[in-house]
């Protein structure tokens, strides 16, 4: 996977569709993260990860992630 850039809102977004291993890197604010098959309802929680935190992703996990408030800035590769 070729490095991206994705800047989060607090609407859910899709993050890997879990048929990679990925690593994450927050470039900037404080993320939640949730692995689920679809899209997590809008008042649901995650783990959270705050800037310059690394994580590894590992296929199945299907990883969706949201800010935890206004815009974060994260890297996938």
């Amino acid at each position: 996977m070729a490095s991206k850039d994705l800047t989060l809102t607090s609407d859910w977004q899709q993050i890997t569709d879990g048929t990679q291993d990925v690593q994450l890197q927050v470039l900037g604010g404080t993320i939640w993260l949730r692995d689920s098959a679809k899209k997590p309802t809008a008042n649901a929680r995650g783990h959270i990860l705050e800037t310059k935190e690394w994580i590894g992703i590992t296929a199945p996990q299907q990883m969706w992630g949201r800010s935890s408030g206004g815009q974060s800035i994260i890297i996938v590769t």
